[in-house]
This record gives structure tokens, C-alpha cells and sequence, in this order.
């Protein structure tokens, strides 16, 4: 395809011989400049000892598209450029298409050391894909280098992989059948057909079920801050943050917890219509907080009479969450997987009321999956009053392998195989890796990739 890219609100195009390839993008990479040791993009710096000048660009791994571009580069910018570097202001992007790709482009200023910095976003849009672009300098000494590099760079068209069908086990829920798609969130079977009807699939911000004729956003979870526990509103502060600005809301209802309640259940409904289409729905907004964590469920509907009749009780808006499920291939499974946790809880005396210790329980956890399919797994922790402690650690290694649904690890306690149910959780900027042993379902672990 040809290049489709602005800097500075203009890049020529360009042809240039392709050298590299990261995901979806083949580029020239930039002479003599160091490559970065990070698996989410093709990063590359530079640094000019006498003058201070520094630059990087990046290619990120592409993620699913909203479905438009201008939502896509919003979404990218407060990912990849506002979170990292404080003071920008999100700019008006310049926009352009060719041969199904559209890109999206701006810049703006932040301080480096009390001193103006410069930094570049360019999204690439289509194909159901978003893939991300920055430049961050604090000088234009390499504004040459910069140019070539994203002169060079190309993208491969994604490819629709065939469906494959994974039959239902025993003792599980109804199994989905999942159509291969290339990675979302570092999820390459990024496409789950569950067999009650409902499509799930992974984007920047959420996780889009669909069923005919009802979408629902499974937007990843949100961290609570002080600020807005202190508006005492938490639940109209999300709804204005995620719901106000796509949407024209009309006729807003809120649950009625019928007084004042401890599990309050905190749910809106309105008939609004979207800014970006025209297009009117009846919609339900469900937020659920947990340890400082808000997940939304955002249902769109094409009536209320359609709404209440496949949605009859809250139960069942909940148990929306459970359908952010995908398959588990070797592929993405290979690399460092780790999990940790503690509680400590100070213990009294009940008769006296004397301080009687501390009670306390750690653990970590590492699996270590290889390309030529054997692992490592470690086990530590500690348990009881603290200055009594029980401790273990167990180091097991064998062979392992890999469905859709399930890994299976040999040589574990007592030398014996164990066969664990997998599935991946998608969240912001990755994945989550959920593993429960068959014979011993309180067995289960909860894994990020940290190498």
C-alpha cells in the first residue's frame, strides 16, 4: 500500500526499501539509534551528549479500531502521549485517507526540564485496526532521521483467519467458538462467538459484545481517585466521563435502591441519540466498583421495550463482565507470567481488648512458559502470626501443553500432570491470564506477563 502519514501537519510521501517488520508495520529503522528493550513497540532513541538533544519514536502495537478514527486517536493520545508526558494539550488532528487506511495527526508542546519538548501522535485507522505512531524530541537536530524513519514506514493489511470450533467440556460453562483474528491487547484469538449468541471483542478502552440488535462496552475498569469520591457523585461523575460526550441524553432515570442502602445497585437509563451518526438507542449504564475500581457496562438497545424484555433483572446486566473471555494460544502464552498478594489483619483480644499480633498471609506466584514447550512455575509465601510464621516454597518444571481452553503442565506436586482451565481477560494496554486447576477449582491463578 502507499504511505499515508503527516509530520508536523506534513510528510511527503515516500517509497523506501522495507528492512524490518513490527506487527503490522515494515520500516526503515533509524541508523545508530538504540532499539529499546520493550515487547509493545518497535522503539528507538537517541541522545546528543553535547548539545542535550534527545529524540524517540515508537510504533506501537495496533489494537482494535473503535470504528472511528477521530475516537481512536483521542483514545491513543490519553494512552501513549498525556499519561507520559504532563502539560500537552490534545491538538485538532489533521486528517487523511487512502486505500482503506485512515491517518490521523497532531502535535503539541509539554516542558522537558523547564524547557519546550515536542511530541507527535500519529494513529493509522482501518480494517478493523489502530496502530500508533509517536515522535517525542526536545529538539528538531534530528528532524532528518525522523523523517526518513516515518517515510519508510508501511502497513500489511490485517487478514480474516479461519473459524475453528472448540467443543464444550464437562463441568465448564457452554464453550464459545472463536474465530482467529490477528492480536488485540496481545490476544491473537481476538474473537469470541459465545453459543448463547453474543460476539465478544477487545478495543482500546473496552471490550464490544455484540448480539443482534444490542452492543454493549465493557469499558476496562477505572481507578477512583480522591477528587471524585469527594464530589460524593462518583456514579454521575462516570456517566458524564464516559456517556455525556458521545451521546445527546434525554429523559435520564436512575435506579431506585428504594432508601438508603450498603450494596447500592448504581444503574441509569435514557434514550439518546449519538453525536457521531444520528442514530438513536435506549441505553443502560451499570457501574460496578470493587477495591477502588469502577467497571461500566454501557448497553445500547433499539427500544426500551427491547431492553427490558432481553435484560429483565440486574443479574443479568452483571453477568455482562463474564463475557470478557478469549481463547489462550502458545503464541501468547510463552514469556514470564506472575501474580502476588497479602493481607495482614491486627488480631485483639476479645476479653480484654489487648493487642494480641499481627495475622498475615503472602504469596507470589511465576510461571515460566518456553517456545520449546516446557516451564517453570514458583510458588512462595507465608502464612500466621507474624513471629510463628509457617513459610513454603514449591519449584515445579516439566512439559506443557496448550488449547484453546486449557494448559496442561506436567511433573507438578507429587510428579503428577494437572490440566487447568485458561482464558484470557482483556483490560487497558493488555491481558490478564486466569488459570483454575479441574480437580481443585480453589486452585487458580491470575497472571500478568511481566518478560
Amino acid at each position: 500500500m502507499k504511505k499515508i502519514f503527516f509530520f508536523l501537519f506534513l510528510l511527503p510521501l515516500m517509497a523506501r526499501a522495507q528492512q524490518q517488520t513490527f506487527d503490522l508495520a515494515t520500516f526503515t529503522p533509524p541508523k545508530n539509534w538504540k532499539r529499546e528493550a520493550v515487547d509493545f513497540a518497535a522503539s528507538y532513541l537517541i541522545t546528543n551528549n553535547k548539545t542535550g538533544g534527545w529524540c524517540r519514536v515508537a510504533i506501537y502495537k495496533s489494537i482494535g479500531s473503535s470504528g472511528d478514527p477521530q475516537t481512536d486517536f483521542s483514545s491513543e493520545w490519553d494512552n501513549l502521549v498525556a499519561k507520559d508526558n504532563k502539560g500537552t494539550t490534545k491538538p485538532t488532528p489533521d486528517i487523511t485517507e487512502e486505500d482503506g487506511w485512515t491517518a490521523t495527526s497532531g502535535v503539541s508542546t509539554f516542558q522537558w526540564q523547564q524547557k519546550d519538548a515536542y511530541v507527535l501522535l500519529n494513529t493509522i485507522s482501518g480494517y478493523g485496526k489502530v496502530l500508533s505512531i509517536t515522535v517525542t524530541m526536545n529538539s528538531q537536530e534530528f528532524m532528518k532521521e525522523v523523517e526518513a524513519f516515518l517515510n519508510s514506514v508501511d502497513l500489511v493489511k490485517p487478514e480474516t483467519q479461519p473459524i475453528i470450533n472448540q467443543p464444550a467440556q464437562t463441568g465448564q460453562p457452554p464453550q464459545p467458538v472463536i474465530t482467529e483474528a490477528p492480536g488485540n491487547q496481545g490476544i491473537s484469538m481476538a474473537t469470541t462467538n459465545f453459543d448463547d449468541g453474543w460476539v465478544a471483542q477487545p478495543f482500546a478502552e473496552y471490550v464490544r459484545v455484540t448480539k443482534n440488535p444490542f452492543t454493549v462496552l465493557l469499558h476496562f475498569g477505572i481507578k477512583i481517585t480522591d477528587e471524585m469520591r469527594n464530589t460524593n457523585n462518583l456514579e454521575g461523575v462516570l456517566f458524564d466521563q464516559l456517556i455525556q460526550p458521545r451521546y445527546i441524553v434525554s429523559n435520564l432515570k436512575r435506579y431506585d435502591n428504594g432508601g438508603p442502602c450498603y450494596f447500592c445497585i448504581d444503574f441509569f437509563e435514557a434514550d439518546v441519540v449519538e453525536k457521531a451518526t444520528g442514530r438513536k438507542y435506549y441505553l443502560g449504564f451499570r457501574i460496578i466498583t470493587n477495591s477502588g475500581v469502577s467497571k461500566c457496562i454501557e448497553i445500547l438497545a433499539p427500544s426500551a421495550a427491547a431492553f427490558q424484555q432481553e435484560f429483565a433483572d440486574q443479574k443479568k446486566i452483571e453477568g455482562l463482565l463474564t463475557y470478557n473471555k478469549f481463547a489462550v494460544t502458545k503464541a501468547d502464552l510463552i514469556g514470564q507470567w506472575e501474580e502476588s498478594s497479602g493481607s495482614y489483619v491486627d488480631m485483639y483480644n476479645t476479653v480484654t481488648g489487648s493487642y494480641a499480633g499481627m495475622n498475615t498471609a503472602s504469596s507470589s506466584h511465576s510461571f515460566l512458559f518456553r517456545e520449546e514447550g516446557t516451564y517453570f512455575n514458583h510458588n512462595n509465601g507465608a502464612m500466621g502470626m507474624v513471629g510463628s510464621m509457617t513459610f513454603y516454597d514449591q519449584k515445579y518444571e516439566g512439559d506443557y501443553t496448550v488449547t484453546h481452553w486449557d494448559i496442561t503442565l506436567t511433573k507438578q506436586f507429587d510428579g503428577k500432570t494437572r490440566v487447568f482451565w485458561a482464558q484470557f481477560e482483556a483490560v487497558r494496554g493488555g491481558r490478564v491470564l486466569h488459570v483454575t486447576d479441574k480437580q481443585a477449582s480453589g486452585l487458580s491463578y491470575h497472571l500478568v506477563k511481566t518478560k
